[in-house]
């Protein structure tokens, strides 16, 4: 019995270091975007990148998704949102297009900042990254993450995925 639970702890070890390096490739990989593009600015990036975006009505409930087919890339992002939302799914949902899109994911995801799959926290590992810089974070870190959020025009789940980065 507790040989068995020895090497479920080692193997919980292990996957925590392989999501660790996962992690760190997507700071690379967002920092890699800002400086050959140098802007934070997920529209001009996925301009650069050949990357349709589009502004559509949908209910409040679907905020944006990103989808592929054949050679074209397309986000779509609620046009019913406000200009700070659009930001944010359109940076989520680009997280998806770099990170996921070789990856054969057949069906349509709906933008959540609520962690439902390892997919999901990567493309809020990227909003979060790309949308708020590393210095912000540095001067902002002693306020509240409410505070934070509001200073930076992010919602709070961004800045906690980004504080996650100085622990």
């Amino acid at each position: 019995m507790e040989e068995k639970r020895k090497e479920k702890k080692l193997i919980r070890e292990v996957l925590h270091m392989q999501e660790e390096r996962y992690i760190k490739k997507i700071y690379k990989k967002v920092k890699h975007l800002i400086k050959e593009h140098e802007t934070r600015d997920p529209l001009k990036i996925a301009e650069y990148l050949g990357i349709h975006v589009v502004y559509k009505s949908y209910s409040l409930y679907t905020k944006g998704y990103f989808i592929k087919t054949l050679r074209n890339k397309f986000i779509i992002v609620n046009d019913e949102l406000d200009e700070n939302e659009k930001r944010i799914v359109l940076a989520h949902e680009l997280g998806h297009a770099v990170l996921h899109s070789v990856k054969p994911i057949s069906f349509i995801r709906e933008y959540t900042l609520f962690p439902v799959g390892t997919y999901e926290e990567e493309a809020n590992i990227f909003a979060a990254e790309l949308l708020i810089d590393d210095s912000d974070i540095e001067e902002l870190k002693y306020f509240s993450v409410p505070h934070i959020a509001a200073v930076l025009g992010v919602n709070e789940g961004l800045v906690k995925y980004k504080l996650l980065k100085f622990l």
